[in-house]
């Protein structure tokens, strides 16, 4: 374990330098997660880790069934402006409240179903980020992507506590950079801004790879590492003037432990996150969780690139209600530029034992805090 310890530590301090500014972006990141400082990797299971980390479907005993799963993010500039914005259409008189903002919103949808060492699913990720900074220059800058596909994972046990796995997602993808001069958006909608703006449509196959260790402790600790969108992912373009931009690669390294104190399950985490992004500062990149089980509640919160997150979940059995409140950092380093936003998950989700008999309530914990 103090090698792991060692390695994982050695990968925090040294593995990156301060020289470029931007939002390090992770697609589909559930709101549990973001919660929790943006942890994820070393704790999820079921139909959850085939999207997160393959590896954990070699963990799988039985089936796993989400039927649905929906989550909405905003920021709180867009939350702001969207509650004093009125009519469908942007007017000239808007934008006056707009300059020094930053305004995003991420919709997730996806669908998945796991059996041991083996999944598939379903997925849409959809992220419009706004800027507008300079009123003597009438223009902002926008960022729209939406992705849609189908993935299909594999993994295999490498004995008691080791597993690896892949995954494959076959995406098509709309939507690019752009800058917009203020002019035009007038007595437009938003859905008419990205269609004049953004027409460049593509395909692309992106590979996950994962593996996760469980090392001898009493807190039964568990080190993973994610390498998403491996070596990058590139789109053909299928309609429009030129590519769809890339997905850059993130390689995620991640250590988890487990604690029961009294009637209180608590899971604990850590992560660093775009560790070949040698030009971003290692403070966006570090981030720490927590989570305490409490029968059906969760309360969650942690550090994610200096900033503190907390949100909670509630377990209805077959339905699960996560919300976070969480910061990103826009700038080179931790501090420099925050954006504030929210993030609410609703799921949708079936489990059954080997013999497809539906498991209870009473099982709701095993995907997070169980070994199997």
């Amino acid at each position: 374990m103090n090698f792991f310890l060692q390695l994982f530590t050695f990968f925090i301090f040294f593995m990156s330098v301060s020289v470029k500014a931007g939002e390090l972006y992770q697609p589909g990141l559930p709101s549990r997660c973001l919660a929790m400082g943006g942890v994820c990797i070393s704790q999820v299971r079921g139909a959850q880790g085939l999207y997160l980390n393959p590896a954990t479907l070699a963990k799988v005993q039985g089936f796993d069934f989400i039927v649905a799963q929906a989550q909405v993010g905003v920021s709180k500039d867009a939350y702001d402006f969207s509650s004093q914005f009125q009519g469908s259409t942007f007017q000239a008189s808007d934008f006056n409240k707009l300059y020094g903002k930053i305004l995003t919103a991420d919709v997730d949808a996806r669908s998945g179903f796991v059996m041991p060492n083996l999944g598939f699913g379903v997925f849409s990720n959809n992220y419009t980020n706004m800027q507008f900074n300079d009123p003597t220059y009438p223009t902002f800058d926008m960022k729209f992507i939406s992705d849609y596909g189908y993935i299909l994972g594999g993994a295999l046990g490498l004995g008691d506590s080791v597993s690896i796995g892949a995954s494959v997602r076959h995406i098509k993808r709309w939507g690019g950079d752009a800058q917009i001069a203020i002019g035009t958006l007038a007595g437009q909608s938003v859905q008419d801004v990205a269609n004049a703006n953004f027409q460049n449509h593509g395909v692309g196959h992106a590979l996950d790879v994962g593996l996760t260790a469980e090392l001898p402790g009493t807190m039964k600790p568990v080190f993973a590492a994610v390498w998403r969108d491996a070596g990058k992912t590139t789109f053909n373009v299928t309609s429009g003037p030129a590519d769809p931009p890339r997905q850059e690669e993130n390689l995620i390294l991640g250590l988890s432990l487990q604690q029961e104190l009294g009637f209180i399950k608590f899971s604990h985490g850590i992560e660093y996150k775009f560790a070949t992004e040698y030009s971003e500062d290692a403070t966006k990149k570090l981030h720490l969780g927590t989570e305490a089980a409490i029968g059906p509640l969760d309360l969650r919160a942690g550090v994610s690139q200096g900033y503190l997150t907390y949100g909670v979940g509630l377990d209805f059995w077959f339905f699960t209600l996560d919300a976070a409140a969480y910061a990103t950092e826009m700038g080179t380093y931790a501090g420099q530029a925050r954006s504030d936003r929210y993030s609410v998950n609703l799921t949708f989700e079936m489990d059954f034992d080997q013999s497809f008999k539906l498991i209870g309530s009473n099982g709701k914990k095993r995907r997070l805090l169980q070994r199997r």
